[in-house]
């Protein structure tokens, strides 16, 4: 049996075109493989990346990146920004591989699993975590077709009667070593590296948060709570990516990093104590909360050279209403904790939250530039406030009002403005975008993330003719961080 495992492109507003490959595919390409929690073992699992594959080929065919397969089963992976491309793949595998068994899945997907179905947009989706069910899914076609697919649970289908199933959910994987690591011998890992100037080794080490801010997905996708691998097994994917690789920088993924503070010192001294350190330096992910002067040396001590640290906003009274109630001297003192360690900050805000008018979104962004800029990795990358899906916008309605001015998905990138609210029109997020530029770096606010265009990105990838890109397509970004 033949799976081919798809990320699909974002859309052409996405603000960042390419960094690392998907683990969450490669994880289920391993599981698939091994045969982990059904009998799949020695399934013909190909990877591809088609948000690589479209930089190296700006003018291809939606179908030429499935050319040469004959697919058994495509599992398709979309964010809510890669969403209709993700459908229009699904489309192309219809028509050239008929008999194929067209599957979404992702964040993206989740939330609309029913409607998708509904819709005719894929044969089957799978909801929330997809290891264990969708090599269940493989396993029950391979050797059933599509007769038993009720069996499968986590599962949105229609049936032979017309009828459209909704399985019950799957239970998650708690013990996250049981997982085979990602199969990164299917992914062009030196062509990640070209691309990302070695910034494309990343690797998870936890699924989930045990917060519940009003405005994430992640407890939509993985449930409130975080699990966690050991450090034995974190430490596995680390040497692979440095040695096995030659990746001297690697981010991890996690939703927050530092939660567990005694598993993340049991993970900064398995560093220290692995010989790489000095090989390689990382970045995280982590809520300010937690951090002070003690935690910052620890961080520092075993390579970790930048914390991207969610600040949002200054506005207390709607971080309370967003269920995340971190006061402005909490964040200072986080900031300065990493300064005077020598780490350096990406400060997340997110613009025009409901209720924030135009001034304190400013002032948040002013307030951050005059902290940020002691170290040369410290970046300020702001993202527009979108409700990505249903759930979370019913969330966020019962605590601020907004109005939706677009439900095009290709829009909900956190690149553009897509909503408005009493305390900031549209035309004021449109303008204060404008401020800040298309490309971040001319702007007057400095700090802002620059971000790279196709023209970079294909320099990169050696598909420039004397200095003129081989195909006049709409920008495409990349973060160009320190």
């Amino acid at each position: 049996m033949q799976v081919l495992l798809v990320n699909a492109r974002r859309s052409s507003f996405s603000g960042e075109s390419i960094s690392a490959p998907q683990l969450g595919l490669l994880s289920l390409a391993a599981v698939l493989r091994e045969g982990t929690f059904h009998d799949t073992a020695g399934t013909d699992v190909h990877f591809i990346d088609d948000q690589l594959f479209v930089l190296e080929r700006p003018l291809a065919t939606p179908n030429e990146p499935l050319r040469g397969f004959t697919p058994d089963v495509v599992g398709i992976q979309v964010l809510t920004s890669s969403l209709k491309n993700g459908i229009k793949l699904a489309s192309e595998v219809r028509h050239h591989h008929p008999r194929a068994l067209t599957v979404l899945g992702g964040v993206g997907a989740t939330p609309l699993a029913r409607q998708l179905v509904e819709d005719g947009a894929a044969d089957v989706v799978v909801k929330g975590e997809g290891e264990v069910t969708f090599s269940h899914l493989v396993h029950e076609f391979g050797n059933n077709g599509r007769k038993n697919l009720r069996k499968v649970r986590g599962i949105v289908f229609r049936d032979d009667d017309g009828e459209v199933v909704e399985t019950p959910a799957a239970p998650q994987v708690m013990r996250l070593d049981k997982l085979p690591k990602p199969a990164r011998d299917l992914a062009d890992m030196e062509l990640y590296r070209t691309i990302s100037r070695g910034r494309a080794g990343n690797v998870v080490t936890a699924r989930g948060c045990s917060y519940a801010c009003a405005y994430c997905y992640s407890k939509h996708q993985w449930g409130v709570g975080q699990r966690r691998h050991s450090a034995t097994r974190v430490m596995e994917e680390i040497r692979e990516l440095v040695e096995g690789h030659g990746f001297d920088r690697i981010r991890i993924e996690d939703d927050d990093f530092v939660e567990d503070v005694p598993r993340m010192q049991e993970l900064c001294q398995a560093i220290e104590e692995s010989g790489l350190q000095g090989k390689f330096e990382w970045e995280a992910k982590a809520r300010p909360d937690l951090i002070d002067d003690e935690m910052a040396r620890m961080l520092r001590k075993s390579g970790c050279f930048r914390l991207l640290v969610g600040v949002e906003t200054l506005d207390w009274t709607l971080l309370k209403r967003l269920g995340r109630p971190v006061k402005v001297a909490v964040t200072e003192r986080a900031l300065d904790s990493l300064g005077k360690a020598g780490i350096g900050t990406q400060a997340t805000m997110i613009l025009g939250i409901p209720g924030e008018t135009d001034e304190a979104m400013r002032s948040t962004i002013t307030w951050l530039q005059a902290r940020l800029g002691g170290n040369p990795h410290d970046i300020v990358s702001p993202c527009f406030f979108v409700p990505f899906h249903a759930d979370l916008e019913k969330d966020m309605a019962k605590r601020v009002e907004f109005t939706v001015e677009t439900t095009d998905t290709d829009c909900y990138t956190g690149h553009i403005p897509v909503t408005s609210s009493p305390g900031a029109s549209s035309d004021e997020l449109w303008k204060l975008y404008d401020d800040m530029t298309p490309t971040r770096s001319q702007g007057q606010y400095k700090r802002i993330a620059f971000l790279a265009n196709l023209n970079t990105v294909q320099t990169r990838l050696g598909l420039m003719d004397g200095g003129a890109p081989m195909a006049k397509e709409p920008a495409a970004l990349v973060p160009e961080v320190q």
